[in-house]
């Protein structure tokens, strides 16, 4: 009798492992792109709360470029993933970070915090700001946004694309 596997039984088994690579490649990456957007959500949080103690220390009411990303209270430089911004265009107390790489590359993620109600008001009392990001804001307390650099490249985080203009 002889031992050992038969041809036909080697390429069923690797016809199975292909199957299987191939359906787990993608629900992986699927699952480090949301890892990396709730890291870049905890970053924003943080890198707001910290702009928002100088601005406070220096008296100031809106920010105005006059202070970096170096002089906060802690270290938020740019990664391989991620560019981060203290003057998201229309929301100048609010920070932002855009995807520098992959297949979600330009997209960019706008964090209002608390001062969401400066910009847009509450559903009580609202301001004349009535874009799409306010209206979030305001109907449901939504106050982390993502647009798309990619066609649909916010639902790979499981968000709805809105635009909130640039991310400098």
């Amino acid at each position: 009798m002889k031992k050992g596997f038969t041809m036909p039984e080697i390429l069923v088994a690797v016809m199975i492992l292909t199957i299987l690579v191939t359906m787990a490649v993608p629900m992986y990456e699927r699952a480090v792109e949301k890892s990396r957007i709730a890291e870049v959500s905890i970053t924003l949080k943080r890198m707001l709360e910290s702009k928002l103690r100088v601005m406070d220390d220096r008296n100031m009411v809106d920010y105005d470029g006059s202070f970096s990303k170096s002089q906060l209270d802690s270290s938020f430089n740019d990664t391989s993933d991620f560019a981060y911004r203290m003057k998201p265009g229309g929301f100048a107390n609010a920070v932002c970070a855009i995807r520098k790489k992959g297949d979600n590359a330009g997209t960019a993620f706008l964090y209002l915090g608390e001062t969401g109600a400066e910009y847009c008001g509450t559903a009580a009392d609202p301001t004349s700001n009535s874009t799409a990001v306010c209206n979030a804001y305001r109907q449901v307390g939504e106050k982390f946004f993502c647009t798309d650099g990619t066609s649909g490249s916010c639902d790979t985080y499981g968000m709805n694309s809105i635009s909130f203009g640039s991310c400098n």
